[in-house]
């Protein structure tokens, strides 16, 4: 299969969370099948890391991420006018959706696109759209969290009130956006099943069901694990 592989975070060097599960699971992917891989990148990123990323990757495309407080502060008005969460509308960045176009048109059609991260779930949406002719991709979401859980725990923390009340809104918002971008995938694959459980707890509808295709937990690498304890046992 010819996978496009859609992340927010550029998935080395192993140095966050994000970053290790998206890596393992593309590395995993691509003993099998053709990966191309599109992801932000930060001015920390370097060239060393997109090299690496190649060795597995037929193709790597990467999109700078703009962050500033001004930024932000449009992005916070945008969001209170259209009820669309925060952090989705921050991470809208058009110069993503102009990569994706040219990267389906120079090297598509994919059999299917893989979202990792909620973040990356519009564009995916978008890219499936991209395909005109042919038989639709495959739309995965790798959900790593539920992800409206995180502006709930931080209300607590937080003194001031309305950095608590917009964490609050922002918590009701994710939540009804995570359940309807759950339903438009064929398949999501979750962390754990908490977290299946807790964005399948928001669904409103008794007919509906937000989509738990399969758990991966988080990845690591089980062959430098048996290296490590066959070093130990030597050392012993």
């Amino acid at each position: 299969m010819h996978i496009l592989f859609l992340t927010q975070v550029l998935p080395y060097p192993l140095d966050a969370g994000p970053k290790v599960r998206a890596y393992y699971v593309l590395r995993y992917l691509a003993q099998f099948h053709n990966i191309t891989l599109v992801s932000f990148v930060r001015p920390t990123d370097t060239e060393e890391a997109i090299t690496h990323l190649k060795n597995y990757c037929a193709q790597v495309f990467t999109v700078p991420m703009p962050r500033s407080r001004g930024r932000d502060a449009s992005h916070l008005l945008r969001s209170t006018l259209t009820g669309r969460p925060f952090i989705i509308t921050r991470d809208w960045v058009p110069g993503m959706r102009e990569q994706l176009s040219t990267v389906v048109r120079s090297s598509g059609p994919f059999d299917a696109i893989h979202a990792d991260q909620l973040w990356m779930a519009r564009y995916a949406l978008e890219a499936c759209k991209m395909h005109t002719s042919g038989r639709p991709p495959l739309s995965v979401l790798d959900q790593h969290n539920a992800v409206y859980l995180i502006p709930q725990r931080l209300v607590c923390g937080t003194p001031n009130p309305i950095k608590r009340a917009l964490l609050h809104l922002e918590s009701q918002k994710l939540a009804r956006f995570e359940v309807e971008v759950c339903r438009r995938f064929d398949d999501v694959v979750w962390v754990t099943n908490e977290d299946y459980q807790a964005v399948s707890s928001q669904e409103q509808s008794p007919t509906k069901q937000v989509r738990n295709s399969s758990l991966i937990p988080i990845c690591i690498d089980t062959q430098a694990i048996t290296r490590l304890e066959r070093c130990r046992k030597h050392i012993v």
